[in-house]
């Protein structure tokens, strides 16, 4: 048995509030405060870590802003690198040292692939246990192979959100550790209930409109072209079919959102898609919809499928990535081939059209979510790694 509570550093470079960023705010009001001592490391300025819960502890680490800002594409295909990749990352690195030796951290705990890459070599310079969070699944190329070298240098215990994210580690199976973890998401927070007419008001959503919902990030690989190509079909059968489009583009993508605009426009869709951008209240959106979609290729996990389904709401995604680990195709939800767009439109249109099928999938989507996404049997899962470690 430990004497005494061990500090777990959670490092997070991340500037803006993503995914991981709030996984890691849900789960770690469940971290047991007997057993574990929380410290968040995360980029100065940074507004998401202001979500962490009150007793956690908090310490900012400098570093060059263009390092934290720079995309995943940017890492250089070899050794050889611009000079300044190579001085901002050994900064960032110094920096992230004398912070968890500062700390008296017991296991470094990395939640993003740059703190993976970072921190990792901070962790192993200065002597601690490392855990990698790994929540992406990266394509062929230098992304993939520094990950897997630092990997091979660093030798984390390595928790997978999917085993699609597991499964690009399968090179150095030998050599690590590796665990599925699934996210979890606060079943307190996401739960069926009725929508808020207020909602319904601001968002300019009539009672007769049938509203296919979509959550996440605006980005390319996330599929909203494609869903916007596949509700052109469902308008057609489904005149009151309408399309609310929850999030916002990442700062490098600014010109993104415009072109999603255009498309609509040109689609015929403008007066059917509801813009809503960024919004905290999440839950309470995905009780207006009558129908999930999350038409992303190659999802690492799919928490917003998650979200949605914890919500009692039917849900429709793509049959690729780590969702049909987390759907039920048939069962809990319906799949479709990925690049299909009529099948996700004819899928749409069948749980508009039939709102027994849609019902029932939705109460198995719920129970399902219960049963193994919750984030408490999550947090019991993450500690089991610690003890693991600290054995």
């Amino acid at each position: 048995m430990l004497s005494g509570p061990r500090r777990i550093a959670y490092v997070d470079h991340a500037l803006d509030l993503g995914g991981a960023e709030q996984s890691l705010i849900e789960l770690l009001p469940h971290i047991s405060r007997c057993a574990y001592e929380p410290l968040v490391l995360h980029a100065d300025g940074a507004p998401w870590v202001a979500g962490l819960p009150s007793d956690v502890a908090r310490q900012a680490v400098p570093a060059s802003t263009s390092l934290l800002t720079a995309r995943r594409d940017d890492l250089p295909p070899g050794w050889t690198g611009s000079s300044w990749q190579w001085y901002a990352a050994g900064r960032a690195v110094w920096a992230l040292r004398g912070a968890l030796g500062g700390a008296n951290a017991a296991v470094v705990h990395t939640n993003t692939l740059k703190s993976h890459l970072l921190a990792g070599a901070a962790a192993r310079l200065a002597g601690r246990r490392l855990v990698w969070h790994v929540r992406d699944i990266l394509p062929p190329g230098p992304a993939l192979r520094w990950l897997l070298r630092a990997a091979h240098h660093c030798r984390p215990y390595i928790i997978a959100i999917s085993r699609a994210v597991a499964k690009q580690f399968a090179p150095l199976a030998k050599h690590l550790r590796c665990r599925v973890i699934y996210n979890g998401v606060p079943m307190d927070k996401y739960c069926p209930g009725p929508p808020a007419a207020a909602l319904a008001e601001e968002l300019g959503i009539r009672p007769d409109d049938e509203i296919v919902a979509v959550v996440g990030r605006l980005t390319p690989w996330k599929g909203h072209r494609a869903l916007l190509q596949a509700m052109q079909g469902v308008r057609a059968q489904r005149p009151r079919a309408r399309l609310l489009v929850v999030g916002t583009v990442a700062f490098w993508e600014q010109s993104y959102a415009d072109e999603l605009r255009e498309q609509a426009v040109a689609l015929g869709l403008d007066e059917a898609v509801i813009w809503a951008g960024f919004r905290s209240d999440v839950a309470d959106l995905l009780r207006l919809c009558d129908i999930f979609v999350l038409p992303s290729c190659g999802e690492p996990f799919g928490r917003a499928l998650v979200e949605a389904m914890a919500t009692a709401k039917p849900v429709v995604g793509i049959r690729s990535g780590g969702v049909p680990e987390v759907v039920s195709d048939g069962e809990s939800g319906l799949l479709v081939e990925p690049g299909d767009t009529a099948e996700l439109a004819n899928a749409i249109v069948r749980l508009l059209a039939e709102p027994a099928l849609a019902r029932d999938l939705g109460e198995a989507a719920w129970r399902r979510a219960n049963r193994h996404f919750a984030v408490s049997r999550v947090a019991r899962e993450v500690e089991e790694v610690y003890e693991d470690l600290l054995a």
